[in-house]
């Protein structure tokens, strides 16, 4: 039998009932949700594993092995006094002063729900207790695959609950409308403000568009102090909101902020034509939020980013530059749309309970075996056969290993053809 821990850091998370997380997100961040969702699934599997559930949140889980602990050092005390040799944390609060302290009785499994950082690449790389990278999606691994980091480092997608096709079916609005949705949180990350710069130009093109958006400021931090509108903080809506008012300050009839919301979210974007999940892809390891719209219908437009060519079918409309999202978008509204079938067909196959839940259980009960590094995806980006080249090169002969990444040195092309000397100096390894 192997005991492994999950450790959830959220004093931010409401106080509401968790005991359905299986049936879908109940309005929490993504991380955090995925967290409760393996760490529970894997109990309640026959698999070997004992998982249990380490918490900072005083709520309501589902999950039969809880136990609470007010920060990561009192999580690992707690494995370490129980013989809990595995434990799984989310990349954002890896704490190297705190896991040293445990390294002779504790492996890590680092959980890469945000982009693995330069600096942590050479850093996880020469920690021995660090035993995997596990990377929400295989476009986020690819990133660094010119660093000796891919020698530990596996990817399986976010885990989608995929309810039966006609749960989502009965909830689309079949016609040929002109709604748009962004859901998400509001903050600046997560890049609103693109699609509010934008609006205007849509409706001035489709004067019947419609713009529905689902979330809050307050999505990942539940006691964050809002604005005027109630919708972000109170520096943010400064910035987008001149883009979503009249003259008089007054909110355009053609936008709806909804807030947060739980299943009801379905409803809203089944009567959605287009979905605009994150348009800078800032901070985006996969898009949960993507999935969610192409379930419903939403054809997809945002940013060519690596987490959308793992979540999203329809690439054809990701596009390269911020300032032709109002053009995407109009083309979107005025398009067929997508095929519900292979839509469903595609989210089901690749991000359902299943499969994902297989290959958690197969990493947990194999930690201690070499790592089968992935071949490259077929999508041609992100310089990777290039990348996939000089990581061969690094594992074979062992040279060449502190070489910075190619990304750097196109950071640095990039920045002489601008003639930005300046941001060089900029640049944080």
């Amino acid at each position: 039998m192997v005991k492994v821990a999950f450790f959830l850091d959220s004093h931010s998370m409401p106080n509401k009932d968790y005991s359905d997380i299986v049936s879908g997100n109940p309005g929490i961040a993504g991380s955090e949700y995925e967290i409760l969702l393996v760490s529970y699934l894997l109990e309640q599997r026959g698999n070997n594993i004992n998982s249990v559930l380490i918490t900072n949140a005083d709520v309501r889980f589902p999950h039969n092995r809880i136990v609470y602990a007010s920060s990561l050092n009192e999580c690992c005390h707690y494995c370490d006094k129980n013989k809990i040799e595995l434990l799984v944390i989310d990349i954002k609060y890896f704490n190297k002063s705190v896991l040293d302290q445990y390294s002779k009785a504790i492996s890590i499994i680092i959980w890469a729900h945000n982009d693995v950082s330069y600096k942590q690449w050479n850093l996880f790389s020469s920690l021995t207790y660090i035993k995997r990278i596990v990377n929400v999606g295989r476009e986020e691994m690819e990133l660094y695959r010119d660093h000796v980091l891919t020698e530990k480092s596996t990817f399986i997608y976010n885990i989608f609950p995929i309810k039966d096709s006609a749960y989502y079916r009965k909830k689309i609005k079949y016609d040929d409308n002109h709604c748009v949705a962004y859901m998400g949180s509001i903050v600046k990350m997560k890049g609103f403000h693109i699609l509010a710069r934008a609006w205007k130009k849509v409706i001035k093109e489709i004067p019947d568009a419609q713009l529905y958006v689902i979330g809050s400021g307050k999505l990942y931090d539940n006691s964050a102090i809002l604005g005027k509108y109630g919708i972000a903080s109170k520096k943010y809506e400064e910035m987008f909101m001149p883009y979503l008012v009249d003259e008089k300050g007054r909110i355009l009839p053609s936008v709806h902020f909804l807030g947060l919301l739980s299943d009801d979210k379905y409803d809203v974007l089944g009567k959605c034509k287009v979905g605009v999940p994150n348009p800078t892809g800032f901070s985006e390891t996969f898009c949960i939020c993507a999935l969610e719209m192409q379930l419903m219908g939403c054809n997809i437009t945002t940013i060519s980013h690596p987490a959308y060519y793992d979540s999203v079918l329809n690439k054809e409309y990701l596009f390269k530059n911020e300032e032709d999202l109002a053009d995407y978008l109009i083309e979107r509204l005025l398009s067929p749309r997508d095929k519900i079938d292979e839509l469903y067909d595609f989210i089901s196959n690749n991000f359902g309970i299943a499969g994902n839940i297989e290959k958690w259980e197969d990493l947990i009960l194999n930690i201690e075996s070499p790592n089968i590094v992935n071949e490259i995806s077929t999508h041609n980006i992100q310089n990777k056969k290039l990348k996939d080249i000089i990581f061969k090169i690094k594992r074979k002969y062992g040279i060449g290993r502190s070489i910075p990444s190619i990304n750097f040195f196109f950071f640095i092309i990039q920045k002489f053809r601008e003639k930005k000397f300046d941001m060089l100096f900029k640049f944080k390894f």
